[in-house]
This record gives structure tokens, C-alpha cells and sequence, in this order.
């Protein structure tokens, strides 16, 4: 998407430059959520603000703004705003101005990124640091908030998962070893396109290891400093689909399990749909035929219900 950083704020922005008392000179305003709809926490993880300053607030800008002829900046400024509110006098002063010094005047201070914080408290603050650019402040608030706040929601829905898994872990097995694979992700499939998936699928991996949004490790590698090589950042397992255990038939399921579990993987953990034809009699009958090739692997074989109610299913 070729995004204009000068006009990707909400409409109703455009002119509170003028709307502003005379001789404004400091704007300074901060990020809080004052609510959750999640009745079970009043915390939150705070995550995405190194991710936005780095591409929108830099990158954007410079490229799309500042490195712009300043006449071509101003005419697709003028153009669109006119076309939006009609003939106004908004102004294009204020934006060649901003052109003119080459940078954003704002200085943001923020807690650190993973902290776990309490509602109501601000997660950052931002300000003008030039006199002449107090309305640029809040012009930023629309492109920061989209950016931020899902990232947030999602670093914690997934906090707040792993504590729900680490402590049923704890009362069952007694061993939280698993936990970090329990929570796996599959933002690249669920979300409203890929920047957001990959936004929601690092944003996951903070509390987790498993994704199946392989974007999002080069997400965290580009934004925070993630290094694969070196660290376990996001992985997960061989696995089949729907379509892998349909295509030979459910004459030959049992065949195509065997085909899985002793000659492509023999070796490993495989994770193997099982609901494509009748989970149960994979359960009841497939397991039991092939017990001693599951048995001979070195690695674990799942039999993965996949579609339908996980309660019913199991």
C-alpha cells in the first residue's frame, strides 16, 4: 500500500492545527487504556512502538514525505484534501513548513516494550519539541493508535493464555516444559492481511514459541533485534492438511498414515490430521495396526483433530 504519512490521519484532524487556541506551543498527550471488555485481567503487554517509529515514523516519512519534491508534496496534500472537505482554507503553509525542516518534531517517551502494565496507566507519552508544530502531536495519534493498540491486545490475549495453560500445567503434569508450545498461532490465516498477521503473530511470540506466521520471525528479527541463528524466535512441526489425507483416499487413510509416520518422517514429531474421514476409528483401529512403527520412531507422532468442536471431537 503507497501510504501519504501527511494525509493518513483520521479525517476530522485535518484542521485542528487552527482549531487550537492562539499562540499554542506544546501539545502533549499520552496513550492509555482506560478499560478492557476481559473481565479476568486489568493488565496489559505493551508491544509494536519500536515497529512504528522505525517504518511509519522514520521510514514513511522520509521516503514518502521528506525525500518528495516539496511542490509534489504540497499539490497531493492540496489535492486530496480538497477533493475530501472541498475548497477550505485548511492551508498547505504548515505542511510545506514541516517539509522545510526535514524531520518530526516529536519526542516520544515510553515504558519498556513486554512490559506487563496495569489499565490506566500510560503505556507512552508524545510531544512537540518545535513551537511552530504543537498540532503535529496529535495529527500522529490516528497512524500510532492502529499501529499499536492491536499489537497490544494481542502480546496480551496471548499473556494471558500462557497463564492459563502454565497453570493447569502445574496442576496436572507438573512440568511448564510444554507450555510454550501450547499457545500456537495462526494469525497469517486470520487476520485482515498480512501486515496485520504478521503484527499480531509477533506480538503473539512474546509468550510463546509456536506460529505458524513464519513472517512474523522476520518481523522480530527486522524490528527488535530477533536473531534465528542464535535463538529460538518462532518454529514449529512437520504437519499435514485436509487435503495431504484426502488425496489418497479414505480407502487408503490407514496407508497413508503408514506412509507418514515410517517413510516420509520416520524420525521427529509429525502432526498428522485425523478427523478427514473418522477421527475415532484413526484412534481405535489405525493406531493399534500401527503400533509398532509409532513405537520404533525416535520423535512423537500426533493424531491432530482438526475441524469442528474440539469438545466434541475429544
Amino acid at each position: 500500500m503507497n501510504l501519504n504519512p501527511a494525509t493518513a490521519i483520521d479525517g476530522y484532524k485535518v484542521d485542528h492545527r487552527r482549531q487550537y487556541p492562539d499562540n499554542t506551543e506544546v501539545v502533549f498527550s499520552n496513550l492509555t487504556a482506560r478499560t478492557t471488555r476481559r473481565e479476568y485481567t486489568d493488565h496489559l503487554v505493551f508491544f509494536g512502538l519500536q515497529y512504528f517509529i522505525k517504518s511509519f515514523l522514520i521510514k514513511s516519512w522520509e521516503e514518502d514525505f521528506f525525500k518528495q519534491p516539496k511542490d509534489e508534496v504540497i499539490r497531493r496534500f492540496s489535492r486530496r484534501i480538497n477533493n475530501y472537505l472541498g475548497p477550505n482554507n485548511v492551508g498547505t503553509q504548515h505542511i510545506a513548513d514541516l517539509h522545510d525542516l526535514g524531520y518530526l518534531p516529536i519526542k516520544i517517551m515510553a515504558l519498556p516494550e513486554g512490559s506487563v502494565y496495569s489499565l490506566r496507566v500510560p503505556c507512552l507519552v508524545i510531544f512537540n519539541t518545535d513551537e511552530r508544530f504543537f498540532w503535529l502531536t496529535n495529527y500522529l495519534e490516528t497512524i500510532l493508535s492502529t499501529n499499536v493498540w492491536g499489537m497490544c491486545t494481542s502480546a496480551t490475549t496471548a499473556h494471558e493464555y500462557k497463564k492459563i495453560l502454565t497453570a493447569y500445567a502445574l496442576e496436572t503434569d507438573g512440568s511448564t516444559e510444554f507450555v510454550n508450545w501450547q499457545g500456537h498461532d495462526f494469525s497469517f490465516r486470520g487476520m485482515y492481511g498480512a501486515e496485520a498477521a504478521t503484527m499480531s503473530g509477533a506480538a503473539h511470540l512474546l509468550s510463546f514459541t509456536g506460529t505458524d506466521t513464519i513472517p512474523s520471525i522476520d518481523f522480530l528479527e527486522d524490528y527488535y533485534g530477533a536473531n534465528s541463528d542464535l535463538e529460538l524466535v518462532g518454529g514449529s512441526v512437520a504437519a499435514t492438511e485436509h487435503s495431504v489425507m484426502c488425496a489418497g483416499g479414505m480407502d487408503n487413510e490407514l496407508e497413508t498414515f503408514r506412509r507418514l509416520i515410517q517413510d516420509i518422517y520416520p524420525a521427529g514429531i509429525v502432526s498428522i490430521v485425523s478427523d478427514s474421514w473418522d477421527f475415532w476409528q484413526v484412534m481405535t483401529e489405525f493406531t493399534v495396526k500401527l503400533k509398532e512403527q509409532i513405537l520404533a520412531r525416535d520423535g512423537k507422532v500426533v493424531f491432530r483433530p482438526d475441524t469442528g468442536c474440539p469438545v466434541k471431537m475429544i
